[in-house]
């Protein structure tokens, strides 16, 4: 079940990564349409590579880079949004 529960888990993550990127693209933050991509598509392959039941030590260090690829992209992601809701102290 574990096994199950993380592969929808990282497949959720991954379209998240995509569909943010579209958000960011039809708001011109092309920067973060880029980081949003490229997390997707990394995460995506290193899942690929440890899903594959590969046990090579460059799979799995590759994955574990791709998980603080990620994190660090929910983080990121989390604050700006986290920024974009708070009312300007001009505007109360």
């Amino acid at each position: 079940m574990h096994i199950v529960a993380a592969g929808v888990g990282f497949l959720c993550l991954v379209a998240s990564c995509f569909v943010l990127a579209r958000m960011f693209r039809r708001e011109g933050r092309n920067s973060w349409m880029w980081f949003s991509l490229m997390t997707g598509v990394v995460f995506l392959l290193a899942f690929a590579g440890v899903a594959s039941g590969s046990t090579s030590a460059i799979v799995v260090l590759a994955f574990w880079a791709a998980v603080i690829v990620a994190f660090t992209w929910i983080a990121a992601v989390s604050i700006d949004f986290y920024r974009r809701t708070l009312v300007s102290p001009k505007a109360a």
